[in-house]
């Protein structure tokens, strides 16, 4: 459960603890008039009543007529309540966190690159799908890097290790297909 409110971020770690984010809160205040849906004692009692029907003590189509009434009733209040939820700080922290993930600006088409999960992508995308990854020769790049190569510019990525565990510096830049590119060593 834990790891489906991550992925859907309506919480986050920070620092060994969960922060419920903006999302999250916005979902709370969706659903906090609706009792039955946050309640520990319904969830007992569906709980209850589905191992009845393990048993065979328990009748599967009148749990699922009652499911189907409770989800109705959900689709049409939520609405209602959905109406009276600000979404301006929500808003205001999806553009400061979309603001954070601008590292540049595209040497395609001129929109901002911005940070992706794994990689560096335009912001235009699917009409530019200019990428960079945000590694080389597995080892991380900086922001700092990522900035100099979108700038056209030739860049040190440190610390990048040999396959017999030795580390070296090296030069990069972004090549004329668009990859990342090892120029020189650099001591």
């Amino acid at each position: 459960i834990i790891e489906t409110l991550k992925q859907k971020e309506y919480i986050k770690v920070v620092k060994n603890k969960l922060i419920v984010t903006e999302k999250g809160k916005l979902l709370c205040q969706a659903v906090k008039s609706q009792h039955l849906l946050t309640s520990a004692e319904m969830t007992a009692k569906w709980e209850t009543y589905l191992k009845k029907i393990g048993k065979r003590e328990g009748n599967q189509e009148n749990f699922l007529n009652n499911i189907k009434k409770f989800i109705v009733h959900l689709l049409e209040a939520v609405p209602s309540d959905i109406e009276k939820i600000s979404f301006s700080d929500y808003q205001e922290q999806k553009e400061k966190e979309a603001e954070k993930n601008i590292v540049g600006k595209c040497p395609k088409c001129g929109n901002n690159i911005v940070l992706k999960k794994s990689f560096y992508g335009c912001s235009n995308y699917p009409n530019c799908t200019f990428t960079l990854a945000n590694n080389f020769r597995k080892k991380k790049l900086t922001k700092t890097n990522i900035k100099e190569l979108l700038q056209g510019k030739e860049t040190l990525v440190k610390g990048i290790k040999t396959k017999e565990k030795k580390t070296y510096n090296a030069v990069v830049k972004i090549g004329e297909k668009g990859y990342i590119d090892f120029l020189s060593f650099s001591k």
